[in-house]
């Protein structure tokens, strides 16, 4: 696993309870998925932590040559627009009782 913790340098923000989670380099939207999925393991199995707060997921879109993208299809600015979800996935399974 390439999971490493560093000591973020002190700030004027002594109350600060959230944890940042970088996913370097540039990668597909499915290779970043799955190193958000190592960084959930490695916070679930080797520290016990299971549930989250309320998340802020920033991502710096690029096309294939990694050149940064700022617009969409349309030609919409992503900096006018935020993406909110309000749930997780709802599985119907989870309602079926046997």
């Amino acid at each position: 696993m390439t999971i490493q913790l560093l000591r973020k340098p002190p700030t004027g923000k002594s109350f600060n309870e959230r944890l940042k989670i970088t996913l370097d380099g540039n990668h597909t939207l499915k290779q970043k998925i799955g190193m958000l999925l190592e960084a959930k393991f490695w916070l679930e199995h080797e520290h016990g932590i299971r549930f989250a707060g309320p998340t802020d997921v920033w991502i710096g879109p690029v096309d294939e040559w990694g050149h940064p993208l700022t617009h969409f299809a349309n030609q919409n600015p992503f900096a006018d627009w935020s993406l909110l979800i309000k749930s997780p996935y709802h599985c119907a399974a989870d309602e079926h009782k046997a």
